[in-house]
């Protein structure tokens, strides 16, 4: 399914050290009704509830892949991180011609083969990192990442702690460690 482009112009506006663009209100529930419809929603419910919603964006002929963000009252925000700013050549004040589309596209990072294979060895740690929210476990994959095949293990071995640490920590869980 190939979504359609809500394209506008909008104003860049700066709360203290944020930059975004207001999405216009017929742009953002257009983009919320196909996310819905779509069924891409990383968790159940939360296309229904109206949340954060993927998308690529193109500003002044740059694109890249962020999300919009809920500004309250049915309205969504597209921030203008220094990424976007710099490729689009534009800041706060500049008027920016935007072009949205849903991305349907998986954001999932893939687990390095060294990691999973330390998680199948311990069903436990493996568990806990399926529970981990998607922004938690991309932490932790961007973490592991390392050029080095040293500095990687060490990096493994420290995620493994901290999903111990979780494991062990996570209420009612004292009860069953007896």
């Amino acid at each position: 399914m190939r979504s359609i482009p809500e394209k506008f112009m909008a104003r860049i506006y700066k709360i203290w050290m944020l930059r975004y663009v207001d999405v216009p209100k017929n742009a953002g529930r257009a983009l919320q009704k196909e996310f819905a419809r779509s069924g891409s929603a990383a968790r159940p419910g939360k296309a229904e509830r109206g949340k954060y919603i993927p998308v690529v964006v193109i500003v002044n002929g740059r694109r890249t892949r962020t999300t919009l963000t809920p500004a309250g009252g049915g309205c969504y925000r597209l921030q203008f991180n220094a990424t976007l700013r710099k490729a689009a050549r534009a800041d706060v004040g500049d008027l920016v011609g935007v072009e949205l589309r849903l991305d349907t596209e998986s954001r999932e990072l893939p687990v390095p083969p060294e990691l999973a294979a330390r998680l199948r060895k311990r069903p436990r740690l493996q568990k806990e990192f399926d529970r981990l929210p998607p922004g938690g476990r991309m932490q932790f994959l961007r973490f592991v990442q390392a050029k080095s095949p040293a500095v990687r293990e060490k990096r493994i071995k420290r995620v493994l702690e901290v999903l111990l640490e979780r494991s062990l920590l996570r209420p009612g869980k004292a009860r069953e460690n007896r």
